[in-house]
């Protein structure tokens, strides 16, 4: 059956076998300045034009500039209401001058599911491989997620797939092995397939000396 595109960013799904299961999130700063908009399932990294706050991350991610790990919600003051809220998304310069918390999921044994996108099939033979995901155009853009329920709507670039060390993602198994047959995104021979993924070049997992 063939997949319906409605990618959903990275939603957690798991742990690589072999180590001990965690699922915890590392508070972060987020700038309430910060004119971005968030939403959970984005990837996210540490930016360098404010050191200690985190940036979204953009596709195409090198080496010296490793992910942190996947958005999952933020507390922040809001001046309308006159506390702080929590939030499965921020919608970019609450108005504050309070600095925001972010929650970030950076364990490096933390598995993945996220859509591919339909220009090409990422199936078993790639598992192994790495690969980028979507930050611009039309293909599932960070920063234009759903604002009623806080999810992401980024993809795996299905035409990134590579040995290229600098991708941010390795892809891990198909979710024809785990979905029952007929759910959406679970035929992996055709485009659009939902992948599990682990971290490849992100902060924790990467051997670079710098940070930002």
């Amino acid at each position: 059956m063939a997949n319906t595109f409605a990618p959903f960013g990275f939603r957690q799904f798991g742990t690589l076998e072999g180590s001990a299961p965690t699922y915890g999130i590392t508070r972060r700063s987020l700038a309430s300045s910060d004119t971005n908009l968030y939403f959970t399932g984005d990837v996210v990294m540490l930016s360098s034009a404010n050191p200690g706050f985190i940036t979204l991350a953009a596709s195409g991610v090198t080496t010296g500039n490793p992910i942190l790990g996947v958005f999952a919600g933020c507390e922040f003051f809001q001046p309308n209401v006159g506390r702080s809220v929590w939030s499965s998304f921020f919608p970019g310069n609450v108005g504050s001058s309070n600095t925001g918390n972010a929650y970030v999921i950076e364990g490096e044994d933390n598995l993945f599911l996220v859509q591919n996108t339909t220009q090409a099939t990422i199936g078993a033979s790639c598992i192994g491989f790495n690969v980028g995901f979507t930050s611009t155009g039309a293909l599932g853009t960070q920063a234009s997620g759903n604002q009623t329920t806080g999810i992401s709507n980024v993809a795996l670039i299905s035409t990134s797939v590579s040995a290229n060390s600098s991708l941010p993602f390795r892809i891990v198994d198909v979710s024809s092995n785990y979905f029952p047959p007929g759910t959406n995104g679970s035929d992996s021979t055709t485009p659009g397939a939902i992948i599990v993924v682990s971290f490849n070049n992100s902060l924790r997992r990467s051997l670079t000396g710098e940070t930002t």
